[in-house]
């Protein structure tokens, strides 16, 4: 019976159960960390800086306890080590993820299935003749701040501890169809989600495992989500999977939504797939310009396939 919960060979909780632990942790921290910043606060409005950074805040939480009382491992060695290549790899994700959607949105424009309306500069008071004020600013930055907690917390839960375990698991394949599909289904729940949406989550989110492990550290990922997310909502002017944010563009739908991604945003257009194939290259060749052959995880792991 001790064999269904414990691997015999490492003596370790096998790693179903170290997620499904793990989950449970979180939960229950994160529970905890919301009623105590109501009672700090006098409230906490929905989607607000503050309940995101109780959300990053005990996520980061649970992740420490499960890999220290769990996999019996450090924290860092899920890829979160502090080296020169950190910044480097959250700035280039960035800068990435800019083109991505940068080509997404000047493609959907180019082909008339959205309409542009102007420059809102992150205002209420949209119109060509927007010019940018020093009140937006502070607002820029605030969504910066939100998308960018963001973005830390779920790469370090679903690319860092749920990933990783599952590839301790059940092996590399399965580990990235589980973590992806999973990935899809958490952004179907959000508004105006839809199952294309989800579908196309899936099939997009491969990208960020690639990430992982062309550089074996989570900076990366965490950069191409940050990026992703802000030039895509904030400055673009789309939805993010169905999220609307404050943007420095404004722009609506107006061709079918499978081609204009409706109200999901670009991730609900078929399109994103092609835009995104430019993303793998664009990682490929920051990490080949930037590491040594072999010095991340994919390269290593074919070989001993091979082998």
């Amino acid at each position: 019976m001790k064999k269904l919960f414990v691997n015999p060979a490492t003596g370790l909780i096998r790693a179903g159960w170290r997620i499904l632990l793990f989950a449970v942790v979180f939960v229950c921290i994160t529970a905890a960390g919301m009623l105590i910043g109501r009672a700090i606060l006098g409230g906490l409005p929905k989607l607000s800086p503050q309940q995101f950074t109780i959300v990053a805040i005990t996520a980061t939480l649970a992740v420490y306890i499960a890999r220290r009382f769990f996999d019996k491992q450090s924290f860092v060695s899920l890829g979160v080590r502090l080296d020169r290549f950190a910044v480097l790899d959250v700035a280039s994700g960035i800068l990435i993820s800019a083109l991505i959607m940068a080509t997404m949105f000047f493609t959907l424009l180019g082909i008339g299935v959205i309409d542009f309306h102007g420059f809102s500069w992150w205002g209420d008071n949209v119109g060509r003749e927007a010019v940018f004020t020093a009140a937006a600013v502070p607002v820029a930055l605030a969504v910066f701040y939100k998308l960018a907690i963001v973005a830390w917390w779920e790469e370090l839960v679903f690319r860092g501890y749920f990933l990783q375990n599952l590839m301790a698991g059940v092996g590399l394949l399965w580990a990235i169809v589980i973590c992806c599909l999973a990935f899809g289904l958490l952004h179907i729940m959000n508004p105006d989600g839809t199952v294309m949406g989800g579908i196309l989550i899936v099939l997009i989110t491969p990208q960020l495992i690639y990430a992982y492990l062309k550089t074996g550290q989570l900076w990366l990922p965490v950069g191409l989500h940050l990026g992703w997310n802000f030039f895509q909502a904030s400055i673009f002017g789309f939805p993010a999977s169905g999220q609307v944010s404050p943007s420095m563009i404004s722009q609506s739908p107006v061709g079918p939504e499978w081609l204009s991604g409706g109200k999901f945003g670009a991730e609900g257009s078929i399109l994103i797939i092609p835009v995104t194939l430019l993303s793998y290259l664009l990682i490929h060749y920051w990490v080949r310009a930037t590491r040594q052959p072999g010095q991340g995880l994919l390269e290593p792991m074919a070989r001993e396939a091979a082998a």
